[in-house]
């Protein structure tokens, strides 16, 4: 058992958790135990990270530790200042792990499954950064975000999907940044999506063509 789970590539449950946050969380999210799911949800993704920037370090193991039991304190508790911290906390640590991963990527040499992984993690975790910040944005005004239709936002699963659209630059135009606030991080998320598809693709090219002459 393992020996089988040691062939796992480190990036593969991260890219489970991510999934699962961006895909199943919007459908379940009207389960009268939500706050619970949304914890739950968060801190697997938290928890994932670990193997990507916590594996022999004692620091980052304990930030993540502290981020887990702030994002489960804050759905126990009314006190704003502790939701701000767990988001702010969670975001700083998934830059961290985007940041890590794209220092991993640079360095290696050859292309194979765990250099793919880690670059899908990577967008997809800028995604979820995203989105945690739409979601602060939302708390402090719930008016900063909204439906052409006026009808407000329903669950997180528009915040996920509001992310990824502005990053990707599809721009449907059925939910509109409101806030200037807003307005900016939609600008933010456009660029550092494009920016990242951009480089990361160069290296993965230049390290093929690299591969390709030296065989």
């Amino acid at each position: 058992m393992k020996k089988i789970l040691s062939k796992i590539p480190k990036g593969t449950y991260l890219l489970i958790s991510i999934i699962l946050y961006i895909f199943v969380l919007p459908v379940i999210v009207t389960s009268s135990y939500k706050d619970l799911i949304y914890a739950g949800f968060y801190s697997l993704i938290l928890l994932s990270i670990s193997s990507i920037i916590g594996e022999k370090k004692k620091w980052a193991q304990l930030a993540i530790l502290c981020a887990v039991c702030s994002i489960w304190l804050m759905y126990f508790t009314d006190e704003q200042s502790i939701k701000y911290f767990a988001f702010s906390f969670s975001i700083l640590i998934f830059s961290v792990a985007v940041i890590t991963m794209i220092g991993q990527i640079i360095r290696k040499k050859d292309i194979d499954r765990n250099l793919i992984i880690e670059t899908i993690n990577g967008y997809l975790l800028i995604g979820v950064i995203i989105s945690f910040i739409n979601s602060t944005i939302l708390w402090n005004n719930h008016q900063a975000i909204t439906f052409t239709k006026d009808i407000g936002l329903v669950n997180i699963g528009d915040i996920v999907y509001y992310s990824f659209v502005c990053m990707t630059t599809i721009g449907f135009g059925d939910i509109i940044p409101q806030s200037q606030i807003a307005k900016s991080v939609s600008i933010f998320s456009a660029i550092t999506g494009q920016f990242y598809v951009a480089i990361i693709m160069a290296f993965i090219i230049g390290k093929f063509i690299n591969n390709q002459h030296k065989n």
